[in-house]
């Protein structure tokens, strides 16, 4: 029997992840994401409605919303099929796909096509079956697994077993370094008949050195705060906005930033409190707090009140999208030479943030500074070289990335079929 491996989504991309296994006769899809982009934000689910009229499995690797940002819209088309996911991820996942459902709407608000991706979101919701990490999930013929990915919390990879002990491991988002809030990726320990890896950083030079990133992220809003000015980062809400607050909290502490106040504004807020009820760990204190509401002011006039109040905002979304909270406080800070606005990781082309740093024109309309630090949650290209050297396997593809030059025939393309 012919085993498959078709990416719907999220191959020659970063984006709309949605990835379909013909496994033994078994199908199993993992993840379906959305793009960054309002004309094509969905995976080609007519693609693989035709590919696969039915399905055994849906597994969600996490709460990202390039990851899980369509789920509902699929599970309604599998109302039959099983959700699987880790017990941290199904927490995030219905915020997280909620506040996608509110951005995409947020020029048609309370609309008929709003209300239904909500009842949708619901429903698949109610299919969702929560797993430990390394649970055996049996579809007969064929075992799934789930391991820590690193990355973000809940976050996994997807082991299927199928044969004579044969092992394909789709990495999803992953990580081998230690971050503050969730620990490094596990692999398993036999050799791997296929790896689908993601290779957001493969294509790269790029070395990730997170003690010498953070300290100069620190140095940044410690100078800005010196001079006089507000900081804003933009961060996204799962993740990378409570591994900054942590960094914010630990620099104050350390004196390597003096105590300033810091709001936290957008889904950030939502997040981190979940993240601490999962980790029973504080993320809020003295200098770190959500960000106040204020009752009859307009969404512009409250983020007004905040930057007068507070030193620092930490606010989504991380790219800057216009409507956002960070893109309201952005406008609010362009004009002030002594403010600084500070990235902290990946940039769509679509994003405003993007444009940003790119264009010269819209950059010279902002006299506020504007940084990058990088703070990733994903590997580079040595720690992704470590887990194929780890798990040696016999056939590679990539996916989550741009491919270029020679690497191009390692990758899987959007509606390639790869047999194996």
């Amino acid at each position: 029997m012919e085993n498959l491996f078709i990416p719907i989504g999220g191959g020659n991309e970063i984006g709309a992840s949605c990835y379909l296994y013909i496994v033994s006769g078994k199908r199993i899809l993992v993840d379906s994401g959305i793009r960054f982009s309002r004309k094509e934000p969905y995976p080609d689910f007519e693609f693989l409605k035709a590919l696969a009229p039915e399905l055994d499995a849906i597994v969600i690797t996490h709460a990202h919303v390039d990851h899980c940002g369509s789920v509902h819209l699929l599970s309604n088309l599998y109302p039959e099929t099983p959700i699987y996911t880790t017990h941290e991820t199904a927490q995030l996942l219905a915020l997280m796909v909620e506040d996608a459902i509110k951005v995409r709407y947020i020029t048609d608000r309370n609309s008929q096509e709003e209300w239904k991706e909500y009842r949708l979101l619901d429903e698949a919701l109610s299919r969702v079956e929560r797993r430990e990490f390394f649970d055996r999930i049996d579809l007969g013929d064929v075992e799934l697994v789930l391991y820590p990915a690193g990355h973000v919390l809940g976050a996994s990879s997807v082991a299927i077993y199928y044969g004579e002990g044969s092992l394909l491991f789709h990495s999803g988002d992953i990580s081998l370094s230690y971050q503050r809030t969730v620990g490094r990726a596990e692999l398993p320990s036999e050799r791997a008949s296929l790896l689908v890896l993601e290779s957001t950083y493969y294509y790269s030079d790029r070395r990730f050195k997170r003690e010498e990133d953070e300290r100069d992220f620190l140095q940044t809003v410690r100078s800005t705060v010196e001079r006089g000015g507000k900081v804003l980062i933009p961060a996204f809400a799962l993740g990378r906005a409570q591994e900054i607050l942590l960094l914010l909290s630990e620099g104050m502490k350390e004196g390597l930033i003096p105590p300033i106040t810091v709001y936290v504004d957008g889904l950030a807020r939502d997040v981190s409190t979940i993240y601490e009820k999962l980790l029973n760990r504080s993320l809020f204190n003295y200098y770190v707090q959500p960000a106040p509401t204020y009752q009859g002011l307009s969404f512009e006039e409250v983020c007004r009140e905040n930057l007068r109040e507070a030193d620092c905002i930490l606010s989504t979304s991380g790219m800057l999208v216009e409507g956002t909270p960070s893109f309201i406080y952005s406008k609010l800070l362009a004009r002030d030479s002594k403010s600084s606005i500070i990235f902290s990781g990946y940039m769509a082309e679509e994003s405003f943030g993007y444009k940003l740093l790119n264009s010269k024109e819209l950059l010279s309309a902002f006299k506020c500074k504007i940084e990058k630090h990088h703070l990733s949650a994903h590997s580079d290209r040595i720690e992704l070289e470590e887990i194929l050297e780890t798990l040696n396997p016999r056939k590679t593809y990539f996916i989550h990335g741009y491919p270029n030059g020679e690497a191009r025939k390692y990758h899987a393309f959007n509606r390639e079929v790869v047999r194996f």
